[in-house]
């Protein structure tokens, strides 16, 4: 019962966060007056820092409250936090009421490495949360698009606070009152050895992949709302925002069977494809073709995300999966921090376009590591076969 309210409640979340996500250059003009991409840029940054710093404190403070109290207590404040940002019309308030906000929603981090290391499937597992978080994106994207068409921007927070407060509610009502998380527990500390190597490889492909993704999202909309040959609108930039997320649940149905780490050679293939997909996107084209370019770039990042995830949790043993998904969680918020303040800096100067020569520059660098690295990786068997 818990593990299905869990999935809930992190939809809920999700959700939630990633209402205003490819909105936010739209939100800054039109309720500040505020044009600048590198405004943009560092209010996502600093949002970031509250996330990654507020996930540690989270995990202290589950060493002596229950995941139920933690939940019901940090998603109520959020929500009354949200109320206090509709009516907003100061962006230095708006920016100490985000911190917050963000600081309280954190907590639903909690619940990733409870289920993961409660799992009988890990692959199972990561893949059922992947497909949540995009579900949940879908439906935020579609709803805000729908919304400010039609509605004031800022009265959004209105819909993001009841999401808050139904996440209370189910915690509440439906989790067990002693669902402690499994990361407080005193283990050995021999279950702390993972290979070095292992883990550079895997925390450097984790920063360049999430760097990607972060570059291409929070000026994506303002890219196609601005083209000069094609005229689209809100609720069509919202979809083409949004397809990477429905193609991986298209995609999820087809290889769910999946168990296995894919050899190295497949991985260099699904790397370059993966490039090759962020390169084409910076072209102005037909809806139809930026669609199929968009689906095909979101089954790959996906099928990458889930190639890292699954890797990592293959060389962790299960009693300090929470303690070192704190480490991987802090480098892909490092990537959250530093694309878009990066990439609203350039674009500043040089145009929206120059989002897609940024990520595909970084796509080149992971596809760099996963050639260098497995090539490594067959010299050290190599070696050891022929020692033996």
């Amino acid at each position: 019962m818990n593990r299905s309210i869990l999935f809930i409640i992190s939809f809920l979340a999700i959700f939630a966060e990633s209402l205003l996500a490819p909105y936010y250059p739209m939100y800054f003009k039109q309720v500040f007056d505020i044009q600048d991409s590198n405004t943009v840029g560092w209010y996502i940054a600093a949002c970031r820092i509250v996330f990654m710093g507020a996930y540690p404190i989270w995990a202290i403070v589950s060493k002596r409250y229950s995941l139920r109290n933690i939940l019901v207590c940090t998603q109520g404040m959020a929500g009354i936090i949200c109320i206090a940002s509709a009516y907003c019309n100061s962006y230095t308030l708006f920016l100490v009421l985000s911190l917050l906000m963000v600081f309280f929603k954190a907590s639903y981090l909690l619940i990733y490495p409870h289920l993961i290391q409660h799992s009988c499937s890990r692959y199972k597992e990561i893949s059922i949360l992947g497909i949540i978080l995009n579900v949940g994106m879908i439906c935020s994207a579609l709803i805000s698009s729908l919304w400010i068409q039609q509605f004031n921007i800022q009265h959004i927070f209105f819909i993001i606070a009841a999401f808050d407060f139904l996440q209370m509610v189910i915690s509440y009502y439906f989790l067990v009152p002693n669902t402690v998380l499994a990361a407080t527990e005193n283990i050995d500390r021999k279950e702390y050895s993972i290979s070095a190597y292992t883990f550079i490889r895997i925390a450097i492909l984790t920063f360049f992949i999430y760097f990607v993704s972060t570059t291409l999202r929070p000026f994506y909309t303002d890219f196609i709302l601005n083209q000069i040959n094609y005229r689209y609108t809100i609720l069509e930039a919202g979809c083409l925002f949004i397809l990477p997320s429905f193609s991986v649940i298209l995609f999820y149905f087809i290889f769910k069977k999946e168990s296995r780490l894919p050899s190295n050679a497949t991985m260099m293939i699904i790397a370059f494809c993966f490039a090759a997909s962020v390169y084409a996107q910076q072209f102005e084209m037909l809806f139809i073709l930026t669609c199929l370019i968009r689906i095909v770039y979101g089954f790959l990042l996906f099928y990458l995300c889930v190639y890292l995830d699954l890797l990592f949790f293959e060389s962790v043993s299960s009693g300090h999966v929470a303690v070192w998904y704190g480490l991987i969680h802090a480098i892909q918020n490092t990537a959250y921090l530093i694309a878009p303040l990066y990439t609203g800096s350039q674009i500043a100067v040089l145009g929206l376009a120059v989002q897609f020569d940024i990520a595909f520059l970084i796509s080149l660098f992971f596809l760099s590591i996963i050639i260098i690295t497995s090539i490594s990786f067959k010299r050290k068997h190599h070696r050891y076969e022929s020692f033996r």
